[in-house]
């Protein structure tokens, strides 16, 4: 980023923190860098956070990409369920820059929080932190993204928020009409290991070689174009794969980039369509798997929180976070200890135990407040979980 778009970054989040009372970082995604350390006197999680995972550069560079990707802003969870807004700020030939990442917030609930963190050393520091409501975080982004929108003068992104630049494509078309070979095989294998290596800037250099080479033997025609970029996208799909990304998540992105290629209506959008991808596939391979698993487990975890009174399946949760039912199912294992029917009914067992506690609820009705529709397996699940009835569970609460 320029001085000049840094200084009214810094200038637009020390505002912003003394009116939300919340931390905000400044990210120069152009270098990898946070730029002037944490801006404002809010109560900061990070520095006591202490988990091993976590990556601050990565975690808020994940932020300010994915805002770039959805038009300026984005709400996630860090690794310890704790919440931030980032937006994004464009250079002058709308690639990203940067950005402004405000956070960690507590969004919905305070206690269902703090029940992630019993018994740690940290959990006084947790309650300090803002708490916000799902739809207040929702309204900070919509004014955060105006905001740096405003600073950085550029729209937040160009052609479903990815990097490209056309003189670039242009500059190979012309070097590629020379003749050449036929089909760039060679430079495809040079493709595969620019991405094996997680050399973005190289990948993106020989992917305009490639997709010039693609242009000039398909004759510029559009349905030509589009099958080589399905061939295209199948390889770049195995070299993610083969650097280490889980091929179920890629191949389920992959069927939807296909959806959104037909969009595309001339060269220049299938070119920043295909680098977008390139470059996704190259930063969560290597820089953001790990923040990016977490974030997704939360926002599961946030979607049960909200719907446990109703039926909730595997496939509708998997919908909510674009992801595929085999690999959520595993990656939140992994991040949880528990599989996602168990957690489910770990939420649902809790909301019943209060609602046990309320002598205004009927003993009948708990098990369809709280998403169960057959009463003896309500019951079945609650011993489970308390080692009692909830009969007795309600008799022992009202003798208390």
């Amino acid at each position: 980023m320029t001085n000049e778009l840094t200084d009214k970054l810094v200038a637009l989040a020390r505002r912003l923190s003394s009116l939300m009372d919340v931390p905000l970082r400044i990210v120069d995604l152009e270098n990898g860098r946070l730029v002037a350390g944490v801006i404002g006197d809010a109560p900061d999680f990070c520095p006591a956070c202490g988990n091993p995972a976590c990556n601050l550069c990565h975690t808020f560079s994940y932020g300010c990409h994915e805002a770039y990707r959805w038009g300026g802003k984005y709400v996630y969870y860090c690794h310890a369920g704790l919440a931030f807004v980032a937006s994004s700020v464009s250079d002058e030939a709308g690639q990203p820059a940067g950005g402004l990442v405000l956070g960690p917030i507590v969004m919905g609930e305070m206690e269902d929080t703090l029940d992630s963190f019993q018994g740690a050393p940290n959990a006084a520091l947790v309650r300090r932190l803002c708490n916000l409501s799902t739809r207040k975080v929702g309204d900070a982004a919509e004014i955060l993204a105006t905001l740096t929108e405003h600073a950085a003068g550029v729209a937040h992104s160009v052609m479903g928020s990815v990097s490209f630049r056309q003189e670039d494509l242009l500059q190979s078309l012309y070097a590629q009409r020379e003749g050449g070979e036929p089909y760039p095989y060679e430079a495809e294998r040079r493709l595969q290991q620019c991405i094996l290596s997680g050399d973005k800037r190289g990948a993106t250099a020989v992917l305009n070689e490639v997709l010039s080479k693609i242009f000039l033997i398909s004759n510029y025609d559009i349905e030509m174009i589009r099958i080589r970029m399905v061939e295209l996208l199948t390889l770049l799909s195995r070299a993610t794969i083969e650097a280490g990304a889980d091929s179920k998540e890629i191949f389920w992105f992959s069927t939807g980039c296909i959806k959104e290629m037909n969009n595309c209506k001339n060269i220049y959008d299938i070119s920043a369509w295909i680098t977008g991808i390139l470059h996704r596939f190259i930063s969560y391979s290597f820089d953001y798997s790990s923040v990016k698993h977490s974030d997704t487990v939360y926002k599961v975890i946030e979607y049960i929180r909200e719907n446990y009174p109703h039926k909730i399946t595997l496939d509708d949760v998997a919908a909510h976070v674009s992801f595929s039912k085999t690999y959520l199912s595993r990656i939140f294992k992994e991040e949880t200890g528990e599989n996602m029917s168990m957690y489910i009914n770990r939420v649902r067992i809790e909301k019943a135990k209060l609602l046990l506690c309320d002598s205004q609820v009927k003993l009948i009705d708990v098990a369809n407040l709280v998403g169960f529709d057959d009463q003896s397996y309500f019951t079945k699940v609650f011993k489970t979980f308390t080692g009692t009835s909830p009969k007795r569970y309600k008799e022992m609460r009202k003798k208390t």
